[in-house]
C-alpha cells in the first residue's frame, strides 16, 4: 500500500516492514535501533574533548543503514510498503512458477509481450549480469521510486515484479525474448529446453544470402505446394555473378531495343525519320543477338559455332540503346522496310518469351536496383541504369548485390506499393511454418515515374518514406500515413472489379513463395529446438497481380508506427504467444490470425531388419597326437616320422548340431534360411585346387595305408587332408608325399612358401582321382587285363603330358610305363575307352 507524507514534518508514518522511521525535515531517517548503536558506540568511547568528530565503524552503521531506509523515502518521492503476508505469498507463486516453469525474461520494452505472458501466471525476471541470491531483507530494500506519472496500482505492481525478480535471480529463465543480437544470448542458448525467439543464424534474412540460396530453388519447386517467383539477382563481389549479370544486362538491353521499336510502332508514334541519327545496325545488332540467344536455348550452339561479340561493339551499341530508349532519339530512315522489320522484331519478341522467364517483369528500360548485402531499412539502395554505376561499386569493401529492378509493377492512383506479409518458422526439423492472415500495404509518397531514381518514388520503406512529405499531385484516396491492411486493400481489389485476385492469385503466391524460400534455406538454418521467430517477406506485385518476393527481413518493425501497425502489430504478438505457449499444452487452441501453411512430413524410420542371417557350423581344431615310442613303431612296422605326417593332418570334428536343436537356440524373430557345414564349405573350397597327387598303395602291399585305414585317414580326394594344419597363433605346413619313378615313397616336410608343385597342370594331376572313381562305379562292366589298357592309352597319355620325363622318355618303353601305372591304387583295372572316359572326366573337373 501506499503512505503519503503529511504536511507537518515532525509526524512519524510507518513506511517500511522492518520498523518505524522517524521522518524529520532536511535530514536522514534514523530508526530507534540506530540510535541506540550510536549511543553505545559513544558511551564506549574514551573521554576526550576531541571526540567531536564520527569515527569510521559510526560512519559505517550510518550509511548502512541510510541505504536500506533510502527505498522508503528519497527526495520527496512517495514509496511501497510490502507486508509479511503479501512477501509470503509472493514468494508462494514464486515457487510456482519455478516448478511449472514459467519465468520469462524480456530484453527491450514489449508490453504488450509482457502483459499476454502475465495473464499465464508467468513472473519475470530482470536480466542481471550475475547470479546472486537475495536474503528476505535484501529483496525488499531499495524498491523503485513512483514517479509522477504513475498511478497507484501501477507503482505497487511494479514494485512487487521488483521483489518476485530478485526471489528468482538464481534460477534460469524458460521463456526468453530479445529482437537483437547480443553476446549475452550464448548463454541463455546453451539451455536447450528455454524458449527463445531468435534462430542463431538466418542466412536468407540477408539480401546476399537470399540470393545465392534461391539460386537452387527449382529442385524445391511443387505445384500448389512451394513455387517462388524472384526477380533474377546477382553478387557483385563473385567473378562469375559480375560476368552472369553482363551477359544479362546485354540480353535486356537488345530485348529493351525491339520493344521500344515494337511498342512505338503500334501506338503509331514515330520510330524513324529522315534526320535520325540511330543507324540500322543497332536494330539488326539487337535481332542478331535475340536470335543466338534463342538459338542456344534450343542446344543449337552445339553443331554450330557464333560469331564473338567484341566488348567494343557492346559499347557501341549500349550508346544507341541510351540515345533510343531513355532519350527517344529515332533510328535513320527505315525506307520500305519498317513494315517487314516490325513483323521480323514482334516474331523474334514471341520467341524470347518462351525462353525468357521474366520477360513481362522487365519492361524496356533495363534498369537494376543497387543493394547493400547486409543493411536494412532501405539504407544505401540505389538504382542504376549503365555498367559504369555498378563499376564504382565493385571497389568498396561493402558487398552489394544488384537486382533486376520491376519496372512495370501493379500501382494503385499511380502509386507504387508494396505488402509486408509476416510468417513465423517454430520448428526446421522438421519444417514447421506458420504464415499471418493479415498484411498491410506501404506506399510511396510521390507518384510513380521511371524518369526519376529518387529513393522517394521507389523506395516504400516506412523508414524511408517518413522522412519525406507527401507529395500534392498525389491521389487523396490514398492514406496520409503510407499505409493500408490487407482489408483496404480487397475493398479496392472488389472496387475495380478484381476482387477474387487476392484469395486465387495474390496469398497462395505468397504462401507457396515462402516453403519454397525456406526449403531452400533449410540446411543453413539452426537447428535448437524449442526456438521460433517472426520475419517479414516484403512482395511487389506485377500488372498481372503475380507476387515477386523481393527480401526477407528478421527482426521486423512491430512498433505502433502508424494506425495500421499499431492494431496489427499488438493482435500479431499476442497470436505469437498464442502458438508458442499455448499451443504447447492443448494442440487445438485457438491460434488467433496464425495459419499453419507448411508442416513437413518426415516419414518413420522403419526398425532395421536386414537378412537376420545366421550362420551354423561345426567347430574345427586340431588334435594333438599322442606321440608312441620307438619300441612300439617298430613293432608295428611304422616309421615314427613316417605316422607324425600322417597324424598331422588329422582333424577333430564336434558333433553338429540338428534342425530342432539349431532353430530353438536362435532368436524367435529369425524365420529365414539357416546355413550348414559353412566352415566344411569354405574349407572344401580353399583346398579344392591341392597342390600334389597323393597316391595310396593297396592295402596288402603298403603297411601304411593298412594303418591309415584303420584310423580313418582321408585317402580320396573328395577327402584329402588339407594343405596347411591350422593352430591358435600360426600355420604349419604339411607334409607332402612324392613318388619316385620306381614306386618307392620318401616323406619329407614342405615350406608353405616353397611347396613342392607337379610341373603338370591341375586338372591333369586330378586326372587319377577321377579315373578311380569311374573304376569303382563300372568295376563290373570291365574284365579286359591292365596290360591291354596300357597298350590303348600309352599315347593319350602322354599326348596329356600325364607322364614325367622319366616315365616319356625317347624310346617310349611299354615297360618303363608299366612300372609308373603299377602305382595307381587299384588291384585290377579293366579295359575302357579313354576316347568316351575324357569328357566325363573334364566335366567333373569343371563342376568341381
Amino acid at each position: 500500500m501506499i503512505k503519503e507524507p503529511q504536511a507537518n514534518h515532525n509526524s512519524r508514518k510507518s513506511v517500511s516492514t522492518t520498523g518505524s522511521l522517524k521522518l524529520k525535515s532536511n535530514k536522514l531517517p534514523i530508526t530507534k535501533a540506530l540510535e541506540a548503536k550510536v549511543s553505545r558506540l559513544l558511551a564506549s568511547a574514551p573521554s576526550s574533548p576531541k571526540l567531536q568528530a564520527v569515527t569510521p565503524e559510526i560512519q559505517e552503521t550510518i550509511d548502512k543503514c541510510a541505504r536500506r531506509s533510502k527505498s522508503c523515502l528519497e527526495g520527496g518521492k512517495i514509496r511501497c510498503t510490502i507486508t509479511s503476508e503479501r512477501l509470503a505469498q509472493l514468494k508462494k507463486n514464486v515457487e510456482n512458477a519455478v516448478r511449472d516453469h514459467r519465468i520469462f525474461s524480456i530484453k527491450g520494452g514489449w508490453p504488450v509481450i509482457r502483459r499476454e505472458l502475465t495473464k499465464r501466471n508467468f513472473i519475470e525476471k530482470f536480466e542481471h549480469g550475475h547470479k546472486q541470491r537475495y536474503n528476505t531483507e535484501d529483496v525488499t530494500s531499495n524498491l523503485p521510486v513512483r514517479q509522477d506519472w504513475e498511478s497507484p496500482a501501477n507503482y505497487v505492481e511494479k514494485c512487487e515484479r521488483t521483489v518476485m525478480s530478485r526471489m528468482l535471480s538464481a534460477y534460469d529463465c524458460d521463456f526468453y525474448w530479445s529482437m537483437r543480437k547480443e553476446p549475452s544470448d550464448l548463454q541463455h542458448r546453451g539451455n536447450g529446453y528455454k524458449l527463445i525467439n531468435r534462430f542463431s543464424r538466418s542466412v536468407f534474412a540477408s539480401k546476399e544470402g537470399l540470393t545465392l540460396l534461391l539460386q537452387q530453388s527449382y529442385w524445391y519447386s511443387e505445384d500448389n505446394v512451394a513455387n517462388i517467383n524472384f526477380p533474377r539477382c546477382y553478387v557483385l563481389g563473385f567473378p562469375d555473378h559480375y560476368n552472369l549479370f553482363l551477359d544479362d544486362f546485354h540480353v535486356t538491353a537488345c530485348m529493351g531495343v525491339l520493344k521500344w521499336f515494337t511498342e512505338r510502332y503500334e501506338q503509331k508514334k514515330e520510330v524513324h525519320s529522315m534526320e535520325g541519327t540511330i543507324p540500322h545496325m543497332a536494330f539488326n545488332f539487337a535481332m542478331e543477338r535475340c536470335a543466338e540467344y534463342i538459338a542456344r536455348q534450343r542446344h543449337q550452339d552445339i553443331d554450330k559455332e557464333f560469331s564473338r561479340v567484341w566488348d567494343h561493339e557492346w559499347e557501341q551499341f549500349l550508346g544507341f540503346f541510351y540515345s533510343v530508349v531513355h532519350h527517344n532519339e529515332l533510328f535513320a530512315d527505315f525506307k520500305d522496310k519498317l513494315l517487314s522489320n516490325y513483323a521480323e522484331a514482334k516474331i523474334r519478341l514471341k520467341e524470347m518469351a518462351k525462353h525468357w522467364p521474366q520477360y513481362d517483369l522487365d519492361g524496356m528500360r533495363n534498369i537494376w536496383i543497387l543493394k547493400p548485402g547486409n543493411k536494412c531499412r532501405g539504407r544505401g539502395i540505389q538504382l542504376v541504369k549503365n555498367i559504369g554505376e555498378v563499376e564504382r561499386v565493385l571497389t568498396q569493401k561493402i558487398k552489394y548485390v544488384i537486382q533486376k529492378y520491376i519496372e512495370r509493377p501493379l500501382i494503385i492512383y499511380k502509386t507504387k506499393f508494396d505488402i509486408r506479409q509476416w510468417f513465423m518458422v517454430t520448428n526446421v526439423q522438421p519444417l514447421t511454418i506458420w504464415m499471418y492472415r493479415d498484411s498491410y500495404l506501404r506506399f510511396s509518397g510521390q507518384m510513380f515515374s521511371l524518369e526519376n531514381f529518387h529513393e522517394s518514388l521507389h523506395l516504400t520503406n516506412h523508414a524511408v518514406q517518413c522522412r519525406y512529405a507527401n507529395g500534392h499531385q498525389r491521389d487523396k484516396a490514398l492514406p496520409d500515413d503510407n499505409m493500408w491492411d490487407c482489408h483496404s486493400f480487397k475493398a479496392y481489389l472488389k472496387q475495380i472489379g478484381n476482387f477474387d485476385k487476392w484469395s486465387q492469385v495474390i496469398f497462395p503466391g505468397m504462401r507457396q513463395s515462402i516453403v519454397c524460400a525456406m526449403l531452400a534455406s533449410q540446411d543453413t538454418m539452426d537447428r535448437r529446438p524449442n526456438t521460433y521467430e517472426l520475419y517479414g517477406a516484403d512482395f511487389m506485385l506485377t500488372e498481372d497481380y503475380t507476387p515477386w518476393l523481393l527480401e526477407i527481413n528478421c527482426s521486423p518493425d512491430l512498433s505502433s508506427s502508424t494506425s495500421v501497425t499499431s492494431r496489427l502489430c499488438s493482435q500479431c504478438m499476442e497470436d505469437i504467444i498464442k502458438v508458442i505457449v499455448d499451443r504447447r499444452k492443448d494442440p487445438n487452441v485457438d491460434t488467433g490470425l496464425f495459419d499453419l501453411i507448411y508442416k513437413q512430413n518426415y516419414p518413420r524410420t522403419p526398425p532395421y531388419l536386414g537378412m537376420n542371417l545366421s550362420v551354423r557350423g561345426r567347430k574345427i581344431f586340431r588334435q594333438r597326437p599322442r606321440k608312441p615310442d620307438d619300441k612300439e613303431m617298430r613293432e608295428k612296422g611304422h616309421f615314427p616320422h613316417r605316422l607324425k605326417a600322417r597324424k598331422s593332418g588329422e582333424f577333430i570334428r564336434t558333433e553338429m548340431l540338428g534342425d530342432a536343436r539349431a532353430a530353438n537356440a536362435l532368436p524367435d524373430l529369425y524365420s529365414g534360411p539357416v546355413f550348414e557345414d559353412l566352415i566344411e564349405k569354405l574349407n572344401k573350397t580353399i583346398y579344392e585346387a591341392d597342390s600334389g597327387i597323393h597316391f595310396v598303395l593297396p592295402e596288402a602291399q603298403n603297411p601304411i595305408q593298412q594303418e591309415a585305414t584303420k584310423k580313418k585317414l582321408p585317402s580320396s580326394r573328395g577327402d584329402r587332408v588339407p594343405k596347411f594344419s591350422f593352430s591358435r597363433h600360426k600355420i604349419n605346413p604339411k607334409p607332402s608325399l612324392s613318388r619316385k619313378p620306381n614306386g618307392s615313397e620318401n616323406i619329407k616336410p614342405t615350406n608353405h612358401r616353397r611347396s613342392t608343385r607337379s610341373s603338370v597342370p591341375i586338372a591333369r594331376r586330378n586326372y587319377f582321382g577321377l579315373f578311380r572313381k569311374f573304376i569303382s562305379r563300372n568295376q563290373d562292366h570291365y574284365s579286359q587285363p591292365l596290360n591291354s589298357w596300357e597298350k590303348e592309352t600309352f599315347s593319350i597319355l602322354k599326348s596329356e603330358s600325364l607322364l614325367s620325363k622319366s616315365q616319356s622318355s625317347k624310346s617310349g618303353n611299354v615297360a618303363d610305363n608299366k612300372s609308373f601305372l603299377k602305382s595307381v591304387p587299384c588291384l585290377n583295372l579293366p579295359t575302357f575307352d579313354l576316347n568316351k572316359l575324357l569328357p566325363e572326366i573334364k566335366s567333373n573337373i569343371n563342376n568341381a
